[in-house]
């Protein structure tokens, strides 16, 4: 039904274009910001104009539902992030245009990873031009802190408690950590990647297989997952997380689990890696790779030649070196292409770009690229509410989880 009335909406619509292209994202922290203004200015730099359309919370899925509200009303915008298999979606219901169909995109594949290739593909063409590649699972590190209470950065889990026990008892935050759904699960996800292994990761959510989903593993994760509330402070309840990522530049927290646009924050303020904060490994998980594609797409809107023209600046601008390099260096990501110069780029940087190269890799779910957002948000909402709730046993919430993936498959 969904379909087939955003099809009806958008026929029915008019589509008149105006001159700036209105571009739908939820970039809205100061290290996104700063990013989003290397977007800006580079376009503004060819004569295209941009009209912001940002909408903050949630980690993209208040945009993900104000997009759907603006395609049903036949009035979507000319550009919107989307990702991960919701590319797919909207691409099914024949609103978004082919990249084929602005840009020539025979090059592609010489440049752009094989993961990312897929990610934007459907039906053999490319429906979204990517813009970087995040690694999910880090953990950042307050170095003051650390060196203070002459702690190493744990390699395992029992290192880790032990750590944050040691951090709380000198009167610090041990885990910086937002307390909205999408940051509880981001939390859940570095844990399960780390405690299940890439190959029954994928098998449990994405795959959704009972055996793994309702297995002793499975049940001693949650377990393991609902340690953590112990460390995060009840001030934090309902940040967002770079109010979290904040608290490691004040020094008053010592550890976050964040996607490494939390190093966008760092360099904002002017804090440097392994000077001022560690990017490690989260525990166990050395060789695993979580990763989360950012990307855009142009809806099918009636356009001129000039619109077209400056969609082709969008394409050829992100895609470029030279934006690549200034980018990824606001946002805290790493280049989507592959034959770049990296030596110039941090040790964070550096090292989250050959992980990408060698380790296991497997699609983020808190991200939206291993599933759907309708599907992420299910699986959010069971974690979340899990995590916050003392009285729920891990075993209820291995059941609630299973019953639901059940449901959407």
């Amino acid at each position: 039904m969904f379909k087939k009335t955003i099809l009806l909406t958008l026929l029915l619509s008019s589509c008149a274009h105006s001159r700036p292209l209105e571009v739908l994202h939820w970039w809205t922290a100061p290290g996104e910001t700063q990013a989003l203004k290397t977007l800006q200015s580079s376009l503004a730099e060819h004569g295209v104009q941009w009209k912001n359309f940002s909408i903050k919370g949630e980690g993209g899925n208040s945009a993900m539902r104000v997009l759907q509200m603006r395609a049903l009303a036949g009035t979507p915008p000319d550009v919107a992030q989307i990702k991960g298999p919701d590319i797919s979606t909207w691409a099914t219901v024949g609103m978004i245009k082919s990249m084929d169909e602005v840009v020539n995109t025979k090059q592609w594949s010489h440049f752009l990873p094989e993961v990312v290739q897929q990610t934007i593909h459907y039906k053999g063409k490319f429906m979204a031009v990517p813009i970087n590649i995040h690694r999910v699972n880090w953990l950042w590190l307050n170095k003051k802190i650390f060196t203070q209470l002459h702690l190493s950065p744990p390699q395992t889990w029992d290192d880790f408690f032990k750590s944050a026990d040691k951090i709380k008892a000198a009167g610090y935050i041990a885990l910086a950590h937002g307390g909205t759904v999408w940051q509880d699960v981001l939390l859940f996800e570095s844990m399960a990647l780390s405690m299940l292994g890439p190959e029954k990761y994928k098998q449990a959510f994405i795959e959704h297989d009972k055996n793994v989903l309702i297995s002793s593993e499975m049940i001693q994760l949650f377990k393991q997952y609902k340690r953590l509330h112990q460390y995060t402070d009840a001030g934090l309840m309902a940040k967002d997380w770079f109010e979290a990522t904040q608290l490691l530049i004040d020094d008053k927290a010592a550890m976050q689990f964040m996607g490494d646009w939390a190093k966008g924050m760092f360099y904002v303020a002017g804090k440097k890696p392994m000077q001022d904060y560690l990017c490690v490994d989260v525990p166990e998980s050395k060789g695993y790779y979580s990763y989360n594609i950012d990307s855009f797409v142009f809806f099918n809107k009636h356009s001129e030649d000039k619109e077209l023209n400056d969609q082709k600046i969008f394409v050829n601008t992100i895609l470029s070196k030279k934006f690549q390099k200034e980018f990824s260096r606001n946002k805290g990501s790493i280049p989507v292409r592959t034959d770049m110069d990296m030596s110039t780029y941090d040790v964070c940087a550096q090292k989250s770009y050959q992980d990408f190269k060698q380790d296991a890799l497997v699609p983020s779910f808190t991200q939206n690229i291993a599933t759907t957002s309708s599907v992420q948000n299910v699986v959010a909402r069971i974690i979340s509410d899990y995590f916050n709730d003392p009285k729920s046993t891990a075993i209820q919430a291995v059941q609630h989880l299973y019953i639901a993936l059940k449901t959407t498959n």
